[in-house]
């Protein structure tokens, strides 16, 4: 997933913990998705200028000076007219009685 011209790229790490970090950046949402050292990350939490990010691969093998980089949009999701409005358990099966 590679940066937009011009994106802003951050790359001092604050803080490293087993599946998230935490990088100083402004401008950034929730739930916003970013690579964080070429790995797919999600904005988990934000305090003040103090962004915490889930990454989903884990954090073995970056460093402080890993690049971050912000999407500027959350995840989505695309389904079809048959899967719309559904309700599913965390299997993916269906749980509310429809076709």
């Amino acid at each position: 997933m590679a940066g937009t011209a011009f994106q802003k790229i951050y790359t001092k790490l604050t803080q490293i913990t087993k599946a998230t970090c935490t990088v100083q950046a402004t401008g950034v949402g929730n739930e916003e998705l970013a690579t964080v050292g070429g790995r797919l990350a999600q904005v988990v939490k934000i305090i003040d200028n103090q962004v915490t990010l889930q990454i989903f691969e884990g954090t073995e093998g970056i460093g402080t000076d890993a690049e971050v980089i912000f999407f500027g949009k959350p995840p989505t999701l695309k389904v079809s007219d048959q899967l719309a409005g559904r309700f599913f358990n965390a299997y993916g099966e269906p749980i509310d009685g429809g076709p």
